[in-house]
């Protein structure tokens, strides 16, 4: 089973790198690497700037993943925003070349339903990335591919492992969580994708 991982070359992707078979996974990245952290794992890497809608489906054309992960988001040197356009040309990709894939994106905690229970203060900070990254969301129910979301709470790079998936939850949490607590999170997905289709979590440390 192929994993193609969008955003591998970020913090939270090296973390989910480190915990996934290296034989079975693809870094997607959109600059290749300038150290040797994919190649001292074995992990193959692959070029594909997420804004790039024909690289991106060439990317997943190529390899006809069964698992695709995108930690897409943010803002290139040029100042364009990624958590819409990148995120939905992955699902396109998804949708035209591996269309039995299971995609599962991660967003944030204030996307969605979550928005009318953030503060103002997140609002002004933080909300340009959270209605860009709620447009790429809603793109991913409205297709016909296999599906999981996961909404992170603030993160940061402390070592603990711990985390919490729940549903339904409308208030953020106080307390930070680690990216290496995502990464164990969505390793917890990708070890049974059909048990977590088309759900909508939360993920906090506790």
């Amino acid at each position: 089973m192929m994993n193609v991982i969008f955003g591998a070359n970020g913090a939270s992707g090296r973390e989910l790198i480190a915990l996934l078979n290296p034989k079975t996974t693809l870094a997607a990245l959109r600059v290749p690497a300038e150290d040797d952290f994919f190649a001292a794992r074995n992990v193959a890497t692959d070029v594909a700037d997420a804004l790039d809608a024909e690289a991106v489906a060439a990317l997943v054309a190529k390899h006809q993943p069964q698992i695709i992960v995108s930690f897409v988001g943010g803002k290139n040197e040029q100042g364009v925003r990624s958590d819409a356009v990148g995120n939905i040309h992955v699902i396109q990709a998804a949708c035209t070349h591996a269309p039995n894939a299971h995609l599962v994106l991660i967003t944030s905690m204030g996307c969605g339903e979550q928005w009318e229970h953030t503060s103002e203060p997140v609002r002004q900070f933080l909300g340009e990335a959270l209605l860009a990254k709620t447009e790429a969301e809603n793109r991913l129910r409205e297709s016909a591919l296999n599906w999981t979301i996961v909404r992170p709470c603030g993160l940061n790079n402390d070592e603990s492992e711990q985390y919490c998936l729940t549903e339904n939850r409308l208030e953020t949490p106080q307390n930070y969580m680690s990216r290496k607590g995502l990464a164990h999170a969505v390793a917890h997905i990708l070890a049974e994708p059909a048990a977590h289709n088309h759900k909508v979590y939360s993920a906090c440390a506790e």
